[in-house]
């Protein structure tokens, strides 16, 4: 019976902790890509549909990292670094598609079109550290709530 509650942390925690960091990075995600629109004057409505498929698509995009996040250093580098370029090249490709209203930009428009994209890029690299960060919290949670609670028996007399 023990084993088979720590086979489901090995396999729960990682898909729990990349549906976290996937949300909580895809949120921050599509609040940049509302700001860049607002900053070049574009059109700034978000649908439901584009922002629930930007979320499902972080969520994918983290599991590289959170899978990899117990194994040897290495390979959990690796599996962050896999998140953090496959991540980065879907928001590059995305920033690609708009780099004619980019380029057309006024001046005042590009300073904050510039920490926008800074600040794009720190999240990217975020993304797969948030995943693993996430993935050990939840590999060491309590099994019960027994396990939180002193006994009876174990109080100090």
């Amino acid at each position: 019976m023990r084993e088979g509650k720590r086979l489901g942390r090995v396999i729960w925690a990682p898909v729990g902790a990349a549906v976290l960091s996937g949300l909580v990075i895809g949120a921050a995600a599509r609040l940049l890509m509302r700001g860049i629109a607002l900053a070049v004057g574009g059109l700034t409505g978000m649908s439901l549909a584009g922002t629930v498929g930007i979320l499902v698509v972080f969520v994918v995009l983290a599991l590289p990292a959170a899978v990899t996040a117990t194994a040897r250093p290495v390979i959990m580098h690796a599996g962050r670094w896999v998140t953090a370029a496959l991540t980065g090249l879907m928001a590059a490709r995305t920033g690609v598609s708009d780099a004619k209203i980019i380029v057309l930009a006024d001046d005042g428009q590009l300073t904050p079109i510039t920490v926008l994209i800074v600040a794009f890029a720190a999240i990217v690299v975020l993304h797969g550290r948030l995943a693993q960060y996430l993935t050990r919290r939840l590999r060491t949670l309590p099994e019960s709530p027994a396990e939180v609670l002193p006994t009876p028996d174990a109080r100090p007399v």
